[in-house]
């Protein structure tokens, strides 16, 4: 079995986006669309990363929310773990993204990062979610050197109308000593919405890789 490696850290916040106060919605009327948005549910996903699935969770409580999610593709041979809490108010929320790549034989990466992602509302159609994250990368089989890293993950939905979707997300990741690397990945997602507890979304990456994802919410 397969392990995710996670690291918990303690950050302080600053909000710095006054008019985010309406961004984070509650657990009852919240838009499965956005990336981000705090929900139990999971969902299925199938393409050129063979099978997949994630479960996620959500807890709420005055002015704070949290979410975590564990996925799997490459036939739950990639795992990647996830948790947001954000400010209701403010949207600045504690991010924590690791994950643990075993797809490869004879390779198994592995990150873990921690930081903060803020959601910036542009207007009533786009909305923004800007982070920056640091932590570690490492190869359990010592292929390559350990490295600290610095991520920037971005996510940009744009409403077309009430049913469809448009969600671009480009992140950069940058080595910074040991095994150093420079590494753009970018998908971009149509979803449609078919109700308020289930999502469509048909996704493109620049690994030249294509699937398909049904969200759902319980």
């Amino acid at each position: 079995m397969k392990y995710i490696t996670l690291s918990f850290f303690l950050i302080s916040l600053t909000p710095f986006y006054s008019n985010a106060k309406e961004t984070v919605q509650n657990h009852d009327d919240v838009d499965m669309s956005d990336p981000m948005s705090v929900y139990t549910g999971g969902d299925i996903k199938a393409g050129d990363k063979g099978l997949g699935g994630s479960l996620q969770f959500s807890v709420g409580q005055h002015n704070w929310a949290a979410m975590g999610k564990i996925e799997g593709t490459n036939n739950f041979e990639t795992y990647r773990a996830r948790i947001f809490v954000p400010n209701k108010k403010t949207g600045t929320g504690i991010y924590i993204d690791s994950g643990k790549d075993d797809h490869i034989d004879g390779l198994s990466s592995n990150y873990a990062t921690v930081g903060l992602l803020q959601v910036i509302p542009i207007n009533k159609k786009l909305k923004l979610y800007a982070g920056i994250t640091y932590g570690k990368s490492w190869e359990s089989n010592h292929l390559y050197k350990d490295t600290n890293l610095i991520n920037t993950p971005i996510y940009a939905k744009y409403n077309i109308n009430d049913k469809f979707f448009i969600l671009a997300s480009p992140q950069y990741q940058y080595g910074l000593n040991g095994e150093e690397f420079r590494d753009f990945y970018a998908e971009l997602n149509v979803g449609y919405k078919i109700d308020k507890s289930n999502v469509i979304l048909f996704t493109g990456s620049t690994d030249e890789q294509t699937w398909v994802t049904y969200k759902f919410k319980i």
